[in-house]
């Protein structure tokens, strides 16, 4: 059994290196697997099921990537512990505009430096968001599943390129299920993207001490998506950016796509429970 999941992995693993490529408004972008970390696809079907929960009411999810050693336990259809991941959404209405890299740079400037001064507005959505995603998980697995977030500790911007910039938070999560309890601090670094004139958000998300880590390894990703893509065209299509709608979307996204690592500590627990009681 270990040798065919070994091949299984290992073929998966060959095809996963390659570059996936998103159609994005009619525009295809090329986005490459961040460094040790492959895309989940659907035949890891629990992490896959599970995954989708992060999707939110204002951005679509493109893609989320898991580290090249939980392939294995993923393949088997278990949930493994996911302590640091990637994940890359789209907001719904940005994806269909052409954003010169003028428009990028003006909406960098007038918006996304007054990131704290957006969190209080922000902070009404998040219960709605994390209503969501817990309906998801407890429909999804059979399970009473409900998730709350006590705080959002938003840093300042702490990576800026033409055609990038980004920006971290502290995350406070806590979960119930099954009789399972638990809180976690999450490290969570947002970069927005001008990618062919395509706005996108990657996300990167580690336990509360690996802060500095989410900000290397997305600022590396970044720049592998970046350099695997045409540059931003000089005109927009019409239109503009909405700068403290892009951020709401952005901070959203990036609340609502964290939860994947309770997500996963809380599922892993309680399937292997589950599959317990099945064999007892």
């Amino acid at each position: 059994m270990k040798e065919i999941l070994l091949a299984i992995f290992l073929v998966f693993f060959v095809v996963s290196s390659y570059a996936g490529i998103f159609n994005i408004g009619g525009k295809d972008i090329v986005i490459t697997s961040p460094e040790g970390y492959s895309r989940v696809t659907k035949q890891m079907d629990a992490v896959y099921r599970l995954g989708m929960q992060m999707k939110d009411s204002k951005n679509d999810i493109l893609a989320y990537y898991i580290s090249d050693s939980k392939i294995p336990t993923a393949m088997a259809g278990e949930v493994p512990v996911l302590k640091q991941y990637f994940l890359i959404k789209v907001n719904k209405k940005l994806k269909n505009m052409v954003v010169s890299s003028k428009d990028f740079a003006e909406f960098k400037d007038i918006n996304i430096r007054k990131i704290k001064e957006k969190l209080e507005s922000i902070k009404k959505q998040i219960p709605y968001s994390m209503k969501e995603v817990s309906d998801g998980v407890s429909k999804e697995f059979n399970i009473d599943y409900a998730m709350d977030i006590s705080q959002v500790v938003p840093f300042e911007p702490h990576y800026e390129t033409e055609n990038a910039i980004a920006y971290s938070m502290y995350i406070n999560y806590g979960v119930s299920t099954e009789g399972v309890n638990k809180k976690i601090i999450l490290s969570a670094t947002t970069v927005i993207l001008n990618v062919s004139g395509k706005v996108l958000y990657l996300y990167c998300y580690a336990p509360k001490k690996e802060l500095k880590w989410t900000r290397t390894a997305s600022k590396l990703w970044a720049e592998k998506v970046i350099d695997n893509n045409t540059q931003p065209p000089a005109q927009s299509s019409g239109g503009s950016v909405n700068g403290n709608e892009a951020i709401f979307k952005g901070i959203v996204g990036a609340v609502v796509g964290g939860s994947l690592v309770l997500m996963s500590v809380v599922l892993s627990i309680f399937l292997s429970i589950f599959k317990k009681r099945k064999k007892g």
